[in-house]
């Protein structure tokens, strides 16, 4: 009631008050940003990121970027995580064993694709950072238990390590399928996967001394050494080098950063009419939980023929058709492509087709099996049309200003 009053009292004055009126405006849409931001789970970075091992993290960058680990091939980790591309690879979908150089000189040489888009590493291993990959191939739930395609048996309780082992042992991405490969390990027992990673422990320490730097950092005989012990080491480096920095955004909420009127008009728009905040929410900017949007596929997708089941593929479950892990937001604006297939170059045209998914839709461009593809995910899709709200030129791109004060590297 006071708040109202104090308004009707500016808009009696209003002729002699106009510069009163602005800046009481601006301080109530400066403090509605502020109070959505915190109500939405919005904290400091230095509250979110975990500790690490430095000695630990030295020799996880060393092995994160060394093809030593790629079993049959020259790939590292390192190949699709690239700093020039903040964490990503600069394509819309990853280029793995056979490929060469960074972003589009990827593409040049018989490489092998990925059929999804290489995801960014910042804040992975944060606190109750629980969910991994597109179609949560390794999620840690509120009681504890740890699910991943090692079933019962997970190498490790931190979700982190657990997701750090899985890409060594995916075929093309760091293994060549060949026919050693199709003979010996092709199948699927989880038994095949422990196999090659005793192959990539001979590997190192009969090729490298990091056996050896391994059993001194860790205080056991090089006989001990397992690929816990790499997972380990590079998730450690993880949580060093991608940690969650201090942004603009963090700036403006705990301290007295001043906004422009695009970026607040952005931020109140997420958290607003444009309903952002309802998934991408908490610490990271993500619930960490999967939804279904009509969005294009590009390429062959993970299912092959131009289709992606997303969740499905770790559920079976028929209501998890289509969807994928709601994707964290900081530094966005620079690590498109964007959506699982990566078919998005532009951040507001992938806003736009939150909201819009048929505005860029030209049915005369796409086969008769991708448009009812295409159909099928609208069908599943999390979001009913009733709760869309329309959101016109100036508002997608004021929230991207607001977006861009996620970036810190």
């Amino acid at each position: 009631m006071k708040l109202k009053n104090n308004l009707i009292l500016i808009i009696i004055c209003f002729p002699l008050c106009l510069p009163i009126i602005i800046f009481a405006s601006e301080t109530i849409y400066t403090s509605l940003l502020k109070q959505s931001a915190i109500e939405n789970g919005f904290m400091k970075s230095e509250d979110i990121n975990m500790p690490f091992n430095k000695i630990k993290a030295d020799i996880g960058e060393k092995l994160f970027e060394d093809t030593i680990l790629s079993f049959n091939s020259n790939t590292s980790c390192s190949s699709c995580h690239v700093d020039k591309f903040s964490s990503t690879d600069g394509l819309p979908v990853a280029f793995g064993v056979g490929s060469e150089g960074e972003g589009s000189e990827r593409v040049k040489k018989d490489g092998k694709i990925v059929p999804r888009n290489a995801l960014p590493l910042w804040g992975r291993g944060g606190k109750d950072f629980n969910t991994f990959f597109w179609d949560g191939k390794v999620t840690l739930d509120k009681d504890g238990n740890i699910s991943s395609q090692f079933l019962d048996s997970p190498p490790s309780n931190d979700p982190l390590i657990v997701a750090v082992h899985l890409p060594f042992v995916a075929i093309r991405e760091m293994i060549e399928d060949n026919h050693e490969i199709s003979e010996l390990y092709k199948n699927e027992n989880i038994n095949s996967a422990f196999k090659i990673y005793d192959q990539l422990i001979n590997k190192i320490n009969n090729e490298s001394s990091y056996g050896v730097e391994l059993a001194k950092i860790y205080d056991i005989s090089t006989d001990e050494v397992s690929f816990f012990h790499v997972a380990d080491s590079i998730a450690n480096f993880i949580r060093s080098k991608f940690a969650i920095k201090k942004t603009p955004f963090e700036n403006f909420v705990f301290d007295d950063l001043k906004l422009n009127e695009e970026q607040i008009r952005g931020g109140l728009t997420f958290y607003g009419k444009g309903k952002c905040s309802s998934c991408h929410s908490g610490k990271y900017f993500s619930d960490l939980n999967f939804h279904s949007l009509p969005m294009l596929q590009l390429g062959f997708g993970e299912n092959g023929f131009g289709d992606d089941y997303g969740r499905f593929n770790m559920t079976d479950n028929y209501n998890d058709l289509y969807k994928f892990r709601t994707p964290p937001l900081y530094n966005v604006v620079k690590t498109g492509p964007y959506s699982h297939s990566g078919n998005y170059y532009d951040l507001k045209e992938v806003i736009r087709a939150h909201y819009d998914p048929l505005k860029n839709f030209d049915s005369s461009k796409y086969t008769e099996e991708e448009r009812i593809g295409f159909f099928k995910r609208i069908k599943y899709s999390s979001i009913k049309p009733s709760e869309l709200n329309y959101l016109d030129e100036k508002e997608l791109e004021d929230l991207v200003e607001f977006l861009k004060l996620l970036s810190f590297d």
